[in-house]
């Protein structure tokens, strides 16, 4: 009948509202777990590249002392 028609209607539309309601509450989780981790890698990275540019430096002067034992050996 064209009552029980609506009623199955109206619970499949229930069911499927409710279906979209979980799938958008995982995603709001979802988005919200991967924005932290990104922010922490972001921060890592920055770290990482700090950490990088400081033993580039200590490279830097560790060769310079190497070219000046080598120059200074060179005129002994």
């Amino acid at each position: 009948t064209l009552h029980e028609r609506r009623l199955r209607n109206k619970t499949a539309s229930a069911k499927y509202r409710a279906k979209k309601n979980r799938q958008y509450n995982e995603m709001r989780v979802t988005v919200h777990r991967l924005t932290k981790e990104n922010e922490l890698l972001l921060h890592q990275v920055n770290i990482l590249h700090k950490e990088n540019r400081q033993l580039k430096v200590t490279l830097d002067k560790f060769r310079g002392r190497m070219i000046a034992q080598k120059m200074l050996k060179q005129y002994l």
